[in-house]
């Protein structure tokens, strides 16, 4: 019977090709808006390469030192806020990796040219190729000795490796950067920009920098740092966020001149993207219910006009409803048929949304990343926001997809079936085709 209903749907859509078109359009661009947003957050807090143990991470970024009622500092972690209240908790962690952004611009001098190429760095520490698994195509980290040392080791992305050298196979060779020379000790597989709390061209130890132990403030917790938790298993976040938040009350009992306050955190990872100020946590109720209620908005919009046609239509097929009614049809199997109409509609108009989606986050990447954000940095010149096919097609998406659709369907197609499978037999023999 369905697939019967399904014939006389496609029937339909070519006999009423205008109403089709206008159904198929509206439904995919409410679809359209809706992926766009469903994709971008997802590639924000999934596990992607190379942040693939987002699901197990905690993110410390800033804090806050209180001294008195009106007197406060805050900012980024230093190093002593993280031997103090972060590293001594180890049950459940994995590892612990601290990275720190210094926000100068940086150019690499390629050989014997005088252009220069800017790039983007990450100063990061021996833990951090735990934390984030990066895929090393030769070479490997710098190790805790030169790290220790301070030793000028580093690591390139393939890409860069290619642009500077012209070639992969890289490792022992030198590349000079804001004009100092550094050694290649491993080239990695490229990540996207989109996973910009790990991407870079080169991956320098902090420790190059003699001002890396520096800190700020009357505590000395705030610095130039984030701390970046691997838990053994999701089940340990838990534990760990509450020791550390443990610690920090034992100190705010005993110390008698400041307070320290992480507003909230460790956050777990996709928490984290949402966290801006320094001195203030975001409300995820809040948030939740903004996106939630954006959501509800794109779906509804074009769903209150598709279901507006749709009656209109059923005005229409009064006398064919009503022949069927006469001849015992029953209301349930009227409202099936026309459900599944609709579905055909509201199915097309999904797919073609889902590519057109596809289609303008491809082309549109880089305003596109930068929904949901309140401060945006321009990739440097030459680097593109790219996106690989497991961040764009993945089971989550298409479950969305389909949700949508349905969703759609049945705010378009139940009241205006139900109506018109409602009405008196001889009102409907005797209305106008």
């Amino acid at each position: 019977m369905i697939t019967v209903y399904f014939k006389q749907a496609w029937n339909l859509l070519r006999q009423e090709k205008l109403f089709s078109a206008i159904h198929i359009i509206g439904t995919g661009l409410s679809i359209t808006i809706v992926m766009v947003l469903s994709i971008v957050f997802y590639i924000k807090i999934a596990n992607i390469y190379p942040e693939t143990n987002r699901d197990r991470m905690l993110v410390v970024k800033s804090v806050s030192e209180l001294y008195g009622e009106d007197n406060s500092s805050s900012g980024s972690i230093s190093l002593k806020l993280v031997d103090e209240f972060i590293r001594p908790v180890t049950d459940g962690v994995e590892a612990v990796s601290v990275m720190i952004d210094w926000d100068e611009e940086h150019y690499a001098q390629l050989p014997n040219n005088k252009e220069q190429l800017q790039i983007i760095l990450k100063f990061v520490d021996v833990p951090f190729w735990t934390v984030f698994p990066f895929h090393f195509i030769e070479g490997k980290p710098f190790s805790e000795a030169e790290f220790e040392s301070g030793i000028t080791s580093v690591v390139v992305s393939a890409s860069t490796a290619k642009r500077l050298l012209g070639r992969t196979d890289v490792v022992g060779e030198y590349i000079s950067i804001d004009f100092k020379q550094y050694r290649i000790s491993g080239v990695v597989k490229d990540a996207s920009y989109a996973t910009a709390t790990t991407y870079a061209n080169v991956w320098l130890p902090y420790t190059i920098n003699p001002t890396y132990k520096e800190s700020y403030g009357k505590g000395n917790n705030i610095g130039d740092m984030k701390a970046f938790i691997l838990a053994s298993s999701v089940a340990d976040i838990a534990g760990i966020k509450g020791k550390i938040e443990a610690r920090v009350e034992q100190h705010n009992r005993q110390e008698k001149e400041f307070t320290l306050n992480l507003n909230g955190q460790p956050d777990r990872y996709w928490q984290s993207t949402f966290r801006f100020w320094s001195n203030v946590g975001p409300n995820f109720r809040i948030i939740t219910m903004q996106y939630s209620l954006l959501f509800l908005i794109l779906l509804l919009v074009p769903a209150i006009s598709l279901s507006g046609m749709t009656d209109s239509r059923m005005e229409k097929r009064l006398a064919e409803m009503g022949i069927r009614r006469a001849f015992g049809a029953p209301s349930g199997n009227l409202i099936t048929q026309i459900i599944s109409e609709n579905f055909l509609f509201t199915l097309l108009g999904g797919l073609a949304g889902l590519l057109f989606s596809y289609v303008l986050i491809l082309f549109s990447a880089d305003w596109v990343m930068s929904i949901g954000e309140n401060f945006v940095d321009l990739p440097p010149e030459g680097t593109k926001v790219l996106f690989t096919p497991s961040m764009l097609i993945n089971l989550p998406v298409f479950f969305i997809t389909l949700l949508i659709c349905f969703l759609l369907n049945l705010l378009t197609a139940v009241i205006p079936a139900w109506r018109a499978s409602r009405r008196n037999i001889i009102y409907s023999l005797n209305a106008k085709q």
